[in-house]
């Protein structure tokens, strides 16, 4: 069981960065206007997309990475946010 959650967090980082690199960077903003999707604008939302394929793992297990990568969202639009106030 502990070995299902800590690899849970593991899928909920690396859906976290997926989607905030989609969502906030830069580097994506071409795509997103390219596509105009209205989901690659949310990260959180866009996070139930990338995430959708540990819900063959199971339900539980699907809500957990995605509440678990909310919380790396979070941590990673604060340090977005850090690094435009510092002007880098």
């Amino acid at each position: 069981m502990v070995e299902l959650v800590l690899t849970a967090f593991m899928h909920a980082a690396a859906v976290g960065v997926l989607a905030c690199l989609i969502s906030e960077s830069e580097i994506m903003a071409p795509l997103r206007t390219l596509l105009g999707w209205r989901v690659l604008l949310c990260p959180i939302c866009l996070a139930f997309w990338i995430a959708l394929p540990s819900l063959l793992c199971g339900v539980f297990y699907y809500f957990l990475v995605v509440a678990a990568s909310n919380v790396w969202m979070l941590v990673i639009l604060k340090v977005y946010e850090s690094l435009e106030s510092t002007g880098e």
